[in-house]
């Protein structure tokens, strides 16, 4: 995974997939993820100003879910467990690492 630190975005398009992101700021941004690659972001400041939006596999993927979520029925509880998993924090990195 590419790693940008440090860097201040302004007023540009930044596609997030494949990187992790370090200190970095955003404003006026237009973030996007196209759901080709995992990104991370750590210790960034993201301004009100920031839009973001799912293009490519990513929108695919999202569509998909939300048929799954309102079709009813097996669909529907499957839709509802990815949504659960979603919603449950990510692991740390330091963990995968230290192998516990």
């Amino acid at each position: 995974m590419k790693q940008v630190r440090g860097k201040t975005f302004d007023g540009q398009r930044v596609v997030l997939d494949g990187k992790s992101f370090v200190d970095c700021h955003f404003k006026d941004t237009n973030l996007i993820i196209e759901g080709n690659g995992l990104f991370e972001m750590q210790n960034c400041k993201i301004e009100e100003d920031c839009r973001l939006a799912v293009e490519g596999p990513g929108q695919v993927l999202l569509h998909t879910l939300k048929m799954m979520l309102y079709s009813g029925g097996w669909m529907s509880r499957v839709a509802d467990n990815v949504l659960h998993a979603v919603k449950q924090p990510p692991k740390a990195r330091a963990k995968k690492a230290a192998g516990t």
